[in-house]
């Protein structure tokens, strides 16, 4: 300790008081952490469970509506190419 200039005991509370705020900080974000990836999972989960009960009802669909849901799936696909193209239209 020879390259500190300030007495040892003083080095000593600041090196431990900045160890504790580094594992606080660490524990905090593996909190956070953990939070999202559950968030992530239930968010997932949520998601299959309305997507099978979306196809499950367009089965019980007449013929005539699944056309009119296949265009409109179409329009959509469409409009979100263009968006993710930056509105460019391929001409």
């Amino acid at each position: 300790m020879s390259e500190f200039k300030s007495p040892p005991s003083r080095l000593a509370r600041l090196f431990r008081a900045g160890r504790d705020n580094w594992k606080e900080k660490a524990l905090e974000k593996q909190k956070r952490l953990r939070a999202l990836e559950i968030k992530v999972r239930d968010l997932l989960a949520s998601r299959e469970y309305w997507k099978k009960r979306a196809m499950a009802a367009e089965k019980g669909l007449p013929p005539e509506d699944r056309e009119k849901l296949t265009e409109k799936k179409d329009e959509l696909d469409s409009i979100k190419s263009n968006l993710k193209t930056g509105g460019k239209t391929k001409n």
